[in-house]
């Protein structure tokens, strides 16, 4: 994720009421997880 990516996320966070360790342990989920085919689509199907 780029720094300008990273910088988006943080500000439409924070106007939408997310702490700062809320949008960290996000942010890290988003670098660190790797999700397969299967887990998408069940994501999206709920």
């Amino acid at each position: 994720m780029t720094q300008k990516e990273t910088t988006n996320i943080i500000i439409k966070l924070k106007e939408k009421g997310w702490s700062a360790d809320e949008i960290i342990a996000f942010l890290a989920y988003i670098e660190t997880h790797s999700p397969s085919e299967d887990e998408a689509k069940r994501a999206l199907e709920q």
